[in-house]
């Protein structure tokens, strides 16, 4: 009965192992940018980098003093961040996660344009690679103040994401890759199973 127990719990351990091939990370941009200011490797702890990406103070707006109710309602309520590129010397944006995502990244957007193929997904960094899918953007509104909250699914493990399209359009936030629920379940019924047998053994040997 422990064998039977033992191999039920490593089945289900090893079959919740791919949702950990990544490391799970959460991106706010959660702090008061100065104008003008990359992210670039801001998150660089957390194994994310990016290219070409603004953090925004929320408040401030692209419109200046006068659109202060730009970015009203963000999930983060001091900053978020927006793709900025002149066409010239800046023609291209990434985000790079050096760990890997698997099959789903999350976000919130706003943008007052519908924009196909905002963001792509590739197995290698900077876009390179094999790609494993494409998200496509839906307008929200003109002042940023209304924000979707967005699953991009793809398959595959991604090293990077193609933020480009969404350049001097749309703003991001609260950017995360988490393992996926029916994982966690399997991970937590090994684990249970595991707990099952060390109590019947401490029971056996009391």
């Amino acid at each position: 009965m422990k064998l039977k127990l033992i191999s039920m719990a490593a089945a289900a351990l090893f079959a919740a192992a791919p949702a950990f091939a990544s490391t799970p990370f959460s991106v706010d941009f959660e702090k008061t940018w100065a104008y003008g200011e990359a992210v670039d490797n801001t998150y660089a702890a957390a194994g994310v980098s990016f290219t070409n990406v603004l953090g925004l103070s929320n408040g401030d707006g692209l419109g200046g003093l006068l659109n202060g109710d730009y970015y009203a309602n963000a999930p983060s309520p001091l900053g978020t961040a927006s793709v900025q590129l002149d066409g010239v010397f800046n023609t291209t944006s990434f985000m790079n996660v050096a760990g890997g995502v698997d099959n789903s990244l999350s976000f919130f957007y706003s943008s007052p344009e519908a924009i196909t193929g905002a963001i792509k997904a590739y197995s290698g960094l900077n876009g390179t690679g094999t790609l494993l899918g494409s998200f496509d953007m839906a307008a929200t509104d003109g002042a940023y103040s209304v924000w979707n909250n967005a699953t991009f699914s793809f398959s595959g493990t991604a090293l990077s994401f193609d933020l480009t399209q969404t350049a001097n359009v749309a703003a991001l936030d609260n950017v995360a890759a988490v393992p996926e629920p029916e994982m966690l379940s399997l991970m937590f019924v090994g684990l249970g199973l595991i707990g099952a047998v060390v109590r019947r053994k401490q029971k056996a040997t009391a």
